[in-house]
């Protein structure tokens, strides 16, 4: 035994090796095995048979790149973007989309097994998307120089790198119309691109944000400084190629940070907000605004959440870190008094206001840290149902400790994150809470990321 713990990896740094992949990682990259080493190989999925190039070696993993594929999996398919295996933005287009589906599904069951040790969770079928593209209603687009040009697009996979693109098939049709004419727009007006090495150039991101619902774009440009030149003849040229264009905003970011946003943000041309639609109910997003990127999948979300929390009139619900107020109005609309808590203040002023675009009384919001303003709450008396969607980190321990020692009859975990999820699960789990079944959505089509609402209830 002892000589099995001085032994070192099976293989070295440099080596070539054939792998047979038989599973996928979180990050979505394929996982084999070399010996009793586990080894992540970037682009590969299970069934394929590969050879590598062992890249890294650890103690406990490795990591490798493809040489040859030497074996394609039967779910292999071609990537329809041509920027697939260098963008860091997709790490599934190679996969059959249903079989995407079922890999998330076990990714949400794996977590609540082994990290949460719920031995037979009920996980129900992905929800997916009947036409998986042009789903993102925001997107996020570096400025950089290429070949002396202004050119935007995505990081390299693992760099800092660009990679110009003039269209992404996951962005919704107004984005990539817009990422086809700002760099014409830049260099016609020498608009300098950001250089993160010398901290000179002005143009550092392009954030393009749409309504899916009233087909409105908004253009967030992210600057390394306050002027821009011929900033009125820019936005004419703007408004004329892009129909609909309803908002432009500038954020000034001077940080020497990979940061994309700053802390000031001034609007310079149209309407403050732009208006996206879940289920009937409105919503201002504005350039801050912290809003699901998949319209159509967020407003499946909300309908399970209030299908799991089960509110009618008169229900007390409280909403934890509830962003704009989107799950928090579906559930005040189906009856329920409901508070929400969310730290961001821009976010609180939004649900402010989509309380009143959609004039629905009963939802109340208050600015602050849910593990602060929860057992204020819940002292104001007793609640019915509380919905968590925490950032990727998942809850504090003191809210956990708040919501056992309430005995609260419901609980719904939103969570973009299985093992941060799983984790939280198994301490409401040992404070006398029943997992029921957890639901899938597939919120980010083609990448490794999977949504999850979870229902507890009392025992």
């Amino acid at each position: 035994m002892a000589e099995n713990r001085l032994k070192g990896p099976p293989v070295e740094a440099g080596e070539e090796r054939t792998v047979e992949i038989t599973g996928l990682g979180h990050a979505g990259e394929g996982v084999g095995r070399i010996d009793d080493l586990a080894v992540f190989v970037p682009g590969a999925i299970p069934g394929d048979l590969v050879n590598i190039e062992v890249a890294e070696v650890k103690r406990r993993y490795g990591r490798g790149r493809i040489l040859k594929l030497v074996r394609p999996a039967p779910e292999r398919i071609a990537p329809p973007c041509q920027i697939a295996g260098d963008c860091g933005g997709c790490q599934l287009q190679h996969m059959d989309y249903g079989a995407q589906l079922e890999w998330k599904r076990r990714l949400v069951v794996d977590a609540l097994t082994r990290i949460g040790k719920f031995p037979e969770p009920k996980v129900r079928l992905v929800i997916g998307m009947a036409d998986p593209r042009g789903y993102r209603n925001k997107v996020q687009h570096p400025v950089a120089e290429v070949d002396g040009k202004i050119a935007l697009g995505f990081y390299r996979r693992g760099t800092r790198n660009l990679v110009p693109t003039l269209r992404c098939d996951n962005s919704h049709p107004l984005c990539n119309q817009a990422l086809a004419v700002m760099p014409h727009l830049f260099e016609k007006y020498g608009i300098t691109a950001y250089d993160e090495t010398s901290g000179r150039g002005l143009m550092r991101h392009v954030v393009l944000r749409v309504s899916t619902a009233r087909n409105q774009l908004m253009v967030i440009l992210v600057t390394n400084g306050e002027a821009i030149p011929r900033v009125e003849k820019l936005l004419d040229d703007m408004s004329t190629a892009l129909p609909e264009l309803v908002s432009v905003a500038q954020n000034v970011n001077r940080k020497r940070t990979n940061v994309i946003m700053g802390e000031s943000t001034e609007l310079l041309w149209g309407e403050p907000y732009i208006i996206e639609e879940l289920n009937g109910l409105l919503f201002a997003v504005s350039p801050l605004s912290f809003f699901q990127i998949n319209s159509q999948q967020a407003a499946v979300l909300c309908q399970k959440v209030v299908e799991y929390a089960q509110v009618k009139e008169g229900s007390r619900a409280v909403d934890c870190y509830c962003g704009t107020g989107s799950i928090a109005l579906h559930l005040a609309r189906a009856g329920a008094q409901v508070v929400g808590v969310e730290v961001v203040p821009e976010a609180i002023i939004d649900a402010k206001l989509n309380v009143r675009l959609n004039q629905i009384e009963g939802a109340d919001f208050r600015m602050g840290r849910v593990e602060t303003l929860l057992p204020e709450i819940l002292s104001e008396g007793p609640v019915d149902v509380a919905v968590l969607d925490p950032p990727r980190k998942g809850c504090e321990p003191e809210v956990l400790d708040a919501l056992v020692e309430a005995r609260i009859p419901r609980l719904v975990y939103v969570s973009c994150n299985p093992s941060s999820l799983a984790r939280d699960l198994a301490v409401l789990a040992r404070g006398g809470y029943e997992l029921a079944e957890v639901q899938p959505i597939d919120m980010f089509p083609h990448t490794s990321h999977v949504e999850t609402v979870a229902l507890m209830s009392r025992l």
